[in-house]
């Protein structure tokens, strides 16, 4: 799906909301060795022309994407200083809008950790467009974006990636206001802590846009794959987590497991590996991909 790059306003709130580089440099705790050279690259003249067009186009053809790893880290940096008065102008509370923030972070961090160079990827940069857009929420352990209902079948994309049966597109319309939930890397799935986030985030969500009316939380991912998930421990984090969604479409795509599994994204044996790794290692057929739903009560 084509994407179009809104411009963000509220100027004048903006400049009433602004947030300095040092405070935002702070709350978005990089690691030392990331946030000395963040800090330099953003003492340079030319980032703040850059960014003004940073997110400039339609698609994901960004021009920032065709910057160097630095500078798109640093750019986008210096864009959160704006973004923080866009999720003030909403009623977002300076503890979300921080958490929501330090996914830039963490994204660092991974490159930084694959690469052994201060930056993030193409991927980061058009990922960070839902923050640009004040669209990304994270709420206690997880992540969250309103969203409408699409279904990644032949039907809806023009490809046939998933099969969902016409009683279960019948419990969303395509286009239904829905709340996408997104699992960071390491996140933690303990069941109380991934059972406050839903309830805090539905609470959020009402609150900050009480004219949606949301039908459910959504979320596709690898963890929810059935033929993955029910051959995990009773007691594992992530078949608790696969047990609190209705799963009404899924496919055999081990492609979002494997990168998540693997710090490079290539499927291979490691001197130590966790249980997953080696079930990916002996059973590829068991991972894929699935689409899970848990409807709201609105009443």
């Amino acid at each position: 799906m084509k994407e179009k790059a809104r411009v963000i306003g509220h100027t004048s709130l903006f400049n009433e909301q602004a947030l300095s580089l040092e405070k935002l440099l702070n709350e978005l705790q990089y690691p030392p060795h990331i946030g000395k050279v963040v800090k330099e690259k953003l003492e340079k003249p030319d980032i703040a022309e850059i960014a003004s067009i940073a997110y400039s186009g339609e698609g994901f053809d960004y021009p920032l994407c065709k910057r160097m790893p630095l500078t798109r880290l640093a750019v986008v940096t210096w864009l959160l200083q704006k973004t923080y008065g866009e999720y003030k102008a909403i009623g977002v509370a300076d503890d979300i809008i921080f958490e929501t923030f330090r996914d830039v972070t963490l994204r660092a961090t991974l490159y930084y950790q694959k690469t052994e160079k201060v930056g993030i990827s193409k991927e980061d940069v058009i990922w960070f467009r839902h923050l640009m857009n004040v669209n990304m929420f994270k709420v206690g352990v997880l992540q969250f974006q309103p969203f409408e209902m699409i279904y990644l079948d032949e039907e809806t994309i023009g490809e046939h990636y998933m099969t969902f049966s016409k009683e279960k597109k019948l419990l969303l319309p395509n286009g239904a206001p829905v709340i996408n939930c997104h699992i960071q890397r390491n996140a933690d799935l303990s069941s109380d802590r991934v059972t406050a986030s839903l309830q805090d985030a539905k609470d959020f969500f009402m609150r900050v846009f009480p004219k949606k009316q949301f039908q459910a939380f959504l979320c596709y991912s690898w963890l929810l794959y059935p033929q993955m998930a029910k051959r995990l421990s009773p007691e594992s984090r992530i078949r608790k987590f696969y047990q609190l969604f209705m799963i009404i479409g899924e496919c055999n795509d081990s492609e979002q497991a494997i990168e998540n599994l693997f710090a490079d994204g290539k499927r291979k044996r490691l001197p130590q590996m966790s249980s997953l790794q080696k079930m990916a290692m002996d059973h590829l057929d068991w991972f894929g991909f699935a689409c899970g739903i848990i409807k709201w009560n609105n009443n």
